[in-house]
């Protein structure tokens, strides 16, 4: 038997069929609305990547790129370090990018509607075009700090939110009690009248908290147009992304060619003291024939690094080979899985290092506490340790009592290995609270969403740690 579809059926299901989700929406939903939290979360993720690509920011990596935990444990090659730092930068400016990708679908204006193509265009190559078209280099500052006021008065009404919705709960619940109560005795309207007090003020906190909601609702997000908070977004982000050119171009192959221009205030840069000492020269009074102008270059905070050298045979799309390399090599400890677990480890030494050193902790308990609480830190420490670490730490410790067998109570003995593992600790406990500040920041809670501080890159942590010379460096403290 044939259905037969009646023709006004069968047009509205073909119109919704071909209607695409991306449909520019009605006056009505124009506004953000409760998607203002999701557009507060990425402007705060993009003013997180603006800070982190501060000089100060920029030197202090450079610093760190030189420090020992990383020379030895990661590589001294920085060339391949300035890779793995551009590409955490541009892959949580990607993930970014994406959040702004998905609000544009509800734009009406063309560009924050294409930011998809463009930011793509401009990852390809054009990004100069679109930083002069857009005229990027001015006002990126002032942006920065207005999407830094709008996540902070996000973060307040969702604070705000949450407490309206404790107290609505709350009056529901005394509704519901008073609906289930019964009839009341006589003995018992004094508390009556207490419990009706309680409830009326209850409602008029409730009444405030409305009117405090409300208004930070008009002056937050919520009631800001799709079109021009993804157009602050969008722009921030291709002017983040000019900057990693800025920063990285020079020294990593693949990023889009930018230039330096004498008018360049995205950011600021000092012009070096041979090209100060030309420019006064050459001022003058009267007319002068002025040759055409060639860009400067400027002395950026990355200036001492060695550059990398592009191969021919690399045809491959060279930013999604950079972010590629993001991923741990085998031979590593994030490959493993063991990096949070190692940081743990580590951590713990150090915590019983301090313990046996005698420095002060917060703890009453006299000396049966401080030694129960060595105990208790020896037992989480050993349970801690993988079976290979396990079998590692039992070999060393039986050569360590066959060679030092005579020298065991030696003061003198002890000492030395007091300095052995104190001078490891000072290198590897580093970089062990870096690993443990970067699962935090990537496992956020709601609140935290909306913290603007440079974020912790991956870098300075064991992912990239080689696997055999961690362990090797867990098993001497152990034993030390």
């Amino acid at each position: 038997m044939v259905a037969l579809i009646m023709p006004k059926s069968w047009l509205a299901d073909f119109k919704a069929r071909l209607a695409s989700p991306t449909d520019p929406p009605s006056q009505s939903d124009h506004h953000l609305g409760i998607l203002a939290f999701e557009a507060a979360a990425t402007m705060a993720r993009l003013v997180s990547i603006h800070n982190s690509l501060a000089s100060p920011h920029i030197l202090q990596l450079r610093s760190d790129m030189r420090s020992q935990a990383i020379s030895y444990l990661i590589s001294p090659d920085q060339p391949y370090l300035l890779r793995l730092a551009c590409a955490d930068i541009l892959s949580d400016l990607d993930r970014a990018a994406d959040a702004v990708s998905r609000l544009s679908f509800r734009c009406r204006s063309a560009f924050p509607r294409a930011f998809s193509t463009t930011y793509s265009d401009a990852k390809n190559g054009s990004l100069m075009s679109l930083v002069e078209e857009f005229s990027l280099k001015n006002g990126s500052d002032k942006r920065i700090r207005k999407m830094d006021k709008q996540v902070a008065a996000a973060a307040r009404l969702y604070s705000e939110m949450d407490t309206l919705n404790d107290l609505e709960a709350s009056e529901r619940k005394m509704d519901e009690w008073k609906k289930h109560s019964g009839p009341i005795p006589m003995q018992q309207q004094q508390n009556t009248a207490a419990v009706d007090n309680g409830s009326d003020l209850l409602r008029r906190e409730l009444r405030a908290q409305r009117q405090r909601v409300a208004k930070l609702m008009d002056e937050s997000l919520w009631q800001v147009s799709f079109d021009k908070a993804v157009s602050m977004m969008a722009k921030a982000a291709l002017s983040i992304l000019y900057r990693i050119c800025l920063i990285f171009s020079q020294f990593v192959h693949g990023l889009p060619p930018v230039y330096y221009n004498m008018y360049d205030s995205l950011y600021s840069y000092t012009p070096s003291p041979n090209r100060k000492a030309k420019a006064k020269a050459k001022s003058s009074s009267g007319p002068m024939a002025m040759d055409s102008p060639k860009p400067p270059i400027y002395e950026t905070a990355v200036r001492h690094s060695a550059p990398l050298f592009m191969l021919k045979d690399d045809k491959s799309k060279p930013l999604e080979k950079l972010v590629r390399c993001m991923v741990p090599p085998p031979s590593t400890v994030g490959s493993a899985g063991m990096a949070l677990r190692y940081a743990n480890v580590i951590l713990a030494a150090d915590k019983l290092l301090a313990m046996r050193s005698g420095d002060p902790q917060p703890s009453d308990q006299g000396e049966d506490g401080d030694e129960e609480d060595e105990w208790g830190t020896r037992e989480e420490l050993y349970e801690m340790l993988p079976v290979g670490v396990r079998a590692a730490v039992k070999a060393k410790l039986k050569e360590c009592w066959k060679k030092d067998v005579h020298a065991v109570a030696d003061r003198g003995v002890a000492d030395g290995w007091g300095q052995v593992i104190k001078g490891l600790l000072s290198w590897l406990g580093p970089m062990a609270r870096d690993t443990e500040r970067w699962h935090e920041e990537r496992n956020l809670d709601r609140m935290q969403r909306f913290a603007t501080g440079p974020r912790m890159l991956m870098l300075k942590t064991l992912h990239f740690a080689d696997l055999e010379k961690t362990e090797a460096a867990m098993v001497e403290v152990l034993v030390s």
